[in-house]
């Protein structure tokens, strides 16, 4: 599966998608590349990096460790791929909210509400895997750091895209993409130390959801004095 430049509105993708409602099983045998990806970030979720090896991605997968490595050339590449994947499903869901708002005649905070509140609760969805895709492509080297400024920027260029339609309709300013940049790693780290609570002993992944719907109206407050300022 590759990832696009640009998210839009459309259908997911099949792997977001399976990732996403944990139907995994549906997905065609035939589907190699895609069952891999999400073999890996259920996986994570359950377990973590570090405890996950070829051999368990490829069973979960139902494949050979042949096809394993004509995809990936070992595990930390399937990593990497994954979190690209799954940092498609905020993406895809921050473009549904966003065009969903658009024409509706929301005022410049409720129209912002609705996009953060379509981008946390896809974080809530599966926490422990947000957890994992937080933390996990970072510590692996080079090769994980640029995966992360990737993903970044690609969540920075849609906020600056979706400014520009806000600001249109409802007054706020144009986001240049350094500010852009600075508000998702301030968002990111929010998430984070939600997240983090998991590591509590007797944390069920339901607290850890609410923790992150929680943040809305902090993450909405925060967009809204960004586009709201003045120079």
């Amino acid at each position: 599966m590759t990832v696009s430049a640009d998210t839009t509105a459309g259908d997911e993708p099949p792997a977001v998608a399976a990732i996403r409602t944990g139907s995994a099983s549906s997905m065609p045998a035939a589907d190699h590349r895609d069952r891999l990806v999400v073999a890996m970030a259920e996986l994570l979720a359950e377990q973590g990096y570090a405890s996950v090896t070829v051999t368990d991605v490829v069973a979960r997968a139902r494949v050979s460790k042949r096809t394993f490595y004509q995809h990936f050339t070992d595990r930390e590449e399937c990593l990497l791929a994954t979190y690209r994947v799954v940092a498609e499903g905020p993406l895809h869901m921050i473009a549904q909210a966003a065009e969903s708002a658009a024409g509706s005649g929301l005022s410049l905070r409720e129209e912002i509400a609705s996009v953060t509140g379509a981008y946390l609760a896809a974080m809530a969805e599966h926490p422990l895997l947000t957890r994992a895709m937080l933390t996990e492509p970072g510590s692996t080297g080079p090769a994980g750091r640029s995966a992360r400024r990737e993903v970044m920027r690609r969540f920075a260029d849609q906020l600056v895209a979706l400014a520009a339609g806000v600001g249109s309709r409802s007054g706020g300013r144009p986001l240049p993409p350094a500010l852009a940049q600075a508000l998702v790693g301030g968002i990111n780290e929010l998430v984070l130390a939600a997240v983090e609570s998991a590591d509590r002993e007797g944390v069920a992944p339901a607290d850890i959801a609410a923790e992150i719907l929680a943040l809305r109206d902090t993450v909405t407050d925060l967009a809204v004095a960004v586009l709201a300022r003045r120079d």
